[in-house]
């Protein structure tokens, strides 16, 4: 008895534990006007939707090869592991990304926001970290633009590129109502500027009530790339400005050879400053007041906190080969995904009540046992994926409603042998001992080998069909637990307990 009441209490603990796994994903689907926060909270010890049931994205994306020498394939190859990389980290459950030809990219993504996903998926992030030239380098560079606007009298630019400069926190920026102006004298003055340097914009910001961007004249030659990064991690902004207060910035670790060539190139530079600049834009342009030999930098800005994570997302997986052109874009509405669940929850239901009410008119009392039975099984099944943040899909469904058969089979085969020791004349706890320990190869080699399918579909698989399979695996590998120890100690406690002589099997 001491050993059956460990047995039973185990059965009580796993009970206890798979409604308590579940708790979280019943709460998040269940619980009208949630809030954000409680949402980002339960999610992440919920079960997720796939996109047939949740809704979400569906985009196709072309690698643009335009100006490049590289093979489009290999190029397309490159930009599908950068994605998956940046997908990964951002956290999408069960996405699909896949190759198709004409050198485009499938990316299927369920429930996730549309501007975000589309920002970390096409952000080239080609990251650089360039000398700023010496202000008066840049004062004679400014006059020569001015003098070539003078010197043309074709030009559509007429006002002095000088003009539309001003002064923003100790550096040069205009206007952001004077940007195409500004472009466009640049882009006409462009054989003023020198081979070594560049014109480079700041971010969008604020000052004095007005939307700015700094300027920048920069080394045209970069001292370091984004290769050169081993990590990217988001966390809040160290400065203490007020402009700067809330916001978030990206620290940035660089591998080790290229700790020690930043050390070197800042320990030739100090009091000089370099700009990290992504994608062509001016993060940031801080001062070397030292040498900097752990080959640490922080990009700062006005980024919220998602901003920063993503843009460490970006940093971490790598820049594109080449930009991404959405040439393919599609919604699945929620509304498809209510209706599935609706469905596919009904046909659950009602495939599981009648495999109850058989068990209980074939097997009397017994059939009670073997439907509790069942029902751990499915509650273990829906707390592991819980737990291991797994994804439900259609077929996933598909999957628990075929575990449930399997489950209810398992005890057939245990009852059918029980009968037969029974019949025999051997006694209660003989029929009961004999009859699991016969059953147990035959449940053993009918739920391994739907289980060695299951992997190869895993394995092989894509999207739903990994899905199912999963299902399929975790729901029988946890009915070899509960058809055979749960059943067994309650059959056994029964047995012990009350000393039963008759069993209604």
């Amino acid at each position: 008895m001491k050993s059956l009441n460990i047995r039973i209490s185990v059965v009580l603990i796993i009970l206890v534990v798979g409604l308590v796994s579940i708790y979280p994903t019943f709460k998040l689907y269940t619980t009208p006007n949630i809030s954000k926060e409680e949402e980002t909270s339960l999610s992440k010890r919920a079960i997720h939707l796939g996109l047939d049931l949740r809704g979400g994205m569906h985009l196709v994306l072309e690698v643009d090869t335009t100006g490049l020498k590289e093979k489009s394939s290999d190029l397309r190859d490159r930009a599908l592991e950068i994605i998956k990389n940046r997908i990964d980290q951002f956290g999408v459950f069960e996405p699909v990304i896949e190759k198709q030809s004409y050198n485009r990219i499938v990316v299927q993504l369920p429930g996730v926001d549309r501007d975000r996903a589309v920002n970390i998926i096409g952000q080239v992030a080609h990251l650089e970290f360039k000398l700023v030239a010496e202000q008066t380098v840049a004062q004679d560079l400014f006059k020569k633009i001015d003098n070539a606007l003078e010197g043309g009298d074709t030009l559509s630019i007429k006002e002095p590129f000088s003009s539309y400069l001003m002064t923003v926190e100790g550096d040069m920026g205009i206007d952001m109502r004077d940007e195409d102006s500004v472009q466009a004298a640049l882009e006409q003055a462009r054989a003023a500027i020198p081979t070594d340097l560049q014109v480079a914009f700041g971010p969008k910001e604020i000052y004095q009530s007005r939307e700015v961007k700094k300027i920048y004249v920069l080394k045209k030659e970069a001292e370091l790339t984004g290769e050169a990064i081993r990590d990217a991690r988001h966390k809040p902004n160290p400065s203490q400005s007020l402009q700067n207060m809330g916001y978030w910035s990206v620290e940035i670790e660089m591998k080790r050879d290229a700790a020690r060539k930043f050390a070197s190139i800042t320990g030739r530079n100090i009091n000089k400053r370099l700009a990290i600049v992504l994608d062509n834009v001016v993060q940031s342009a801080p001062n070397i007041a030292e040498r900097i030999p752990q080959g640490r930098a922080i990009i700062t800005g006005q980024f919220k906190a998602e901003e920063a994570r993503d843009l460490a997302i970006v940093l971490r997986a790598g820049a594109l080969p080449a930009p991404l052109k959405i040439v393919e874009e599609r919604s699945v509405g929620p509304s498809l995904g209510r209706d599935s669940i609706t469905q596919g929850i009904r046909a659950s239901v009602f495939g599981a009540i009648f495999v109850v009410l058989f068990m209980l008119v074939y097997y009397s009392l017994s059939g009670l046992i073997a439907n509790f039975a069942l029902f751990l099984n499915i509650v273990l099944l829906i707390g592991v994926l819980a737990a291991f943040r797994g994804t439900m899909t259609m077929p996933g469904i598909a999957g628990i409603a075929l575990t449930v058969g399997m489950a209810v089979d398992a005890n057939i085969l245990i009852f059918e042998r029980i009968r037969e020791e029974l019949q025999l004349g051997k006694t209660i706890r003989t029929a009961i001992t004999q009859g699991f320990q016969r059953a147990w190869l035959a449940i053993f080699d009918s739920n391994m080998t739907t289980i060695i399918s299951g992997f190869v579909l895993y394995l092989f698989g894509t999207g739903p069909i990994r899905g199912f399979a999963l299902t399929l695996m975790v729901g029988l590998i946890i009915n070899l637990i509960t058809a055979v120890f749960v059943t067994r100690a309650i059959f056994d406690y029964f047995a012990h307990k009350f000393e039963i002589t008759k069993l209604r099997i």
